[in-house]
């Protein structure tokens, strides 16, 4: 292409002269063969009843078309950006503790319970721990009798917080109502404030007590049992579980035999709860009595003398005035004895409720009157 100002060659897509500046004039070139083509294009259409002004007013048609459809378009996109920015905004609004809390509260207004706590586990979602939010669910749970949610809640609130009074004052409600008394010796086990202690009187049962400790017994023994309210006693004397195994306590235990007796026990209040079981061991071993005490002692007398005998409890004493060894079958000592005149020798023995016999006491009188 050339310069149409000074006829210098310009290179193509330059669009100024590199020789004088000028700007480059881009004119369509024409041939008379596209001249022909157009010429012969215009006649036909002319000879088919079409004329030029018919061929514009059909591209401008066309072109309107695709100008509107352009708008549309354009405003569509509009519409759908529109739509999404205010659904990312409205899904924003959602997604925080305000709204969430606020619609809870209306689905609760509207007994729409399943809705309102779906909205307060969002809260806590979105805010995990939230004190007001754990304590309205809990009311929901509550109002809604599903249990099983609400002891689950409860259960960490005095899991948090063993001295929340109110909440172990509701789970043992529900504990009680189920007659679930395990769980509330569980509970219980927890507790160590004493006011809060109190809440679990009717269901703490006392141990039972005993007449007699434990030990060794060289005698015969009477056991009782007793409970401090009167409670059912259960006991064994085998080792076995009072609770499976025992038998109703109801008149006092005799141990006589030798040997070591166990007896465990428990108490059961009118809930069917029983005591922590209480174990005592008895040793019956018994031992002969001592050799009797006798006085006077032994000597010569001239004047009479009443002799006694000392017989501790569970003993008898037996005597004899011959010498001999006393035995069941000899005189039995029940009260002081006279002392006979000339030189005798007393024998006495004692027998206790073992039937084990004592050493033999021998003393020498001589009675002179």
């Amino acid at each position: 292409m050339k310069c149409k100002k000074c006829g210098a060659e310009i290179p193509q897509g330059y669009l100024y002269c590199s020789v004088c500046g000028a700007e480059v004039q881009l004119v369509p070139d024409y041939n008379l063969l596209d001249e022909d083509l157009l010429g012969g294009i215009v006649q036909k259409e002319a000879r088919a009843g079409k004329n030029l002004s018919d061929v514009s007013l059909t591209k401008k048609k066309k072109w309107n078309l695709v100008i509107w459809g352009s708008i549309c378009l354009v405003l569509l996109i509009a519409v759908l950006t529109l739509f999404f920015v205010f659904h990312e905004i409205q899904k924003k609004h959602e997604n925080t503790y305000d709204y969430q809390y606020q619609k809870a509260e209306e689905y609760w207004a509207e007994e729409d319970f399943t809705n309102a706590v779906l909205c307060l586990k969002k809260v806590l979602e979105l805010k995990p721990g939230d004190k007001n939010a754990r304590e309205r669910l809990l009311e929901l749970y509550l109002k809604m009798k599903n249990e099983k949610e609400a002891v689950s809640l409860l259960e960490e609130f005095v899991e948090e917080d063993v001295t929340d009074q109110e909440s172990i004052q509701k789970l043992i409600a529900i504990y009680d109502q189920k007659e679930e008394y395990d769980k509330i010796l569980a509970l219980s086990k927890k507790v160590k404030n004493r006011d809060i202690l109190k809440l679990f009187s009717e269901y703490i049962v006392e141990k039972p007590k005993f007449s007699h400790i434990s030990g060794v017994y060289p005698e015969a023994i009477t056991v009782a049992i007793s409970s401090a309210k009167q409670y059912d006693v259960y006991y064994t004397m085998d080792r076995k579980d009072p609770v499976a195994y025992g038998r109703l306590y109801q008149d006092e235990i005799v141990l006589k035999e030798e040997g070591v007796t166990v007896i465990k026990a428990v108490a059961r209040n009118e809930k069917g709860i029983y005591s922590e079981p209480v174990e005592v061991d008895y040793t019956i071993q018994y031992e002969p009595p001592d050799m009797p005490a006798v006085s006077p002692a032994g000597g010569t007398y001239d004047e009479p003398q009443k002799i006694t005998v000392v017989v501790p409890q569970n003993c008898t004493a037996y005597y004899t005035w011959d010498g001999s060894d006393p035995t069941e079958g000899s005189f039995r000592y029940t009260a002081p004895l006279d002392m006979p005149q000339g030189n005798q020798v007393l024998s006495v023995m004692l027998i206790n409720s073992a039937g084990l016999k004592s050493s033999i006491y021998r003393v020498n009188y001589i009675y002179m009157p």
